[in-house]
């Protein structure tokens, strides 16, 4: 079962991801913001953490960063409505862009493809 790590300063996202990423057969954990993420993956593992981009104290891609330092098999999945950062991202290919507004079946399509291939 894949482990996948959602981090959202927004609490309905959270729930709402938490669901369905448990449906599609996922183990779930959710964190409010990166601090707590890092906190979580310093006893865990995760094969795909999907974050929010812009959240107070560190964004996305801060977590992004230290993710590919601490954990580098990890991969990764940032949400934005707008983000004209991650056309720089030195982690392509580990790392996508999911855009906001998105059906909720959409992201689990993407982390699915971030982990096996296209489908």
């Amino acid at each position: 079962m894949p482990r996948i790590l959602i981090v959202d300063d927004e609490p309905g996202i959270l729930s709402l991801l938490s669901t369905v990423f448990t449906r599609a057969g996922y183990g779930v954990k959710a964190a409010s913001g990166p601090f707590a993420a890092m906190e979580m993956c310093a006893s865990e593992s995760f094969d795909v953490i999907l974050s929010d981009i812009h959240m107070p104290g560190m964004d996305g891609h801060g977590l992004v960063r230290w993710a590919a330092d601490a954990h580098p098999q990890t991969r990764s999945v940032l949400m934005s409505a707008l983000d004209i950062h991650c056309g720089e991202c030195p982690f392509r290919g580990r790392c996508k862009l999911l855009r906001k507004p998105f059906n909720p079946a959409v992201a689990v399509s993407v982390v699915g493809q971030l982990l096996h291939g296209p489908e």
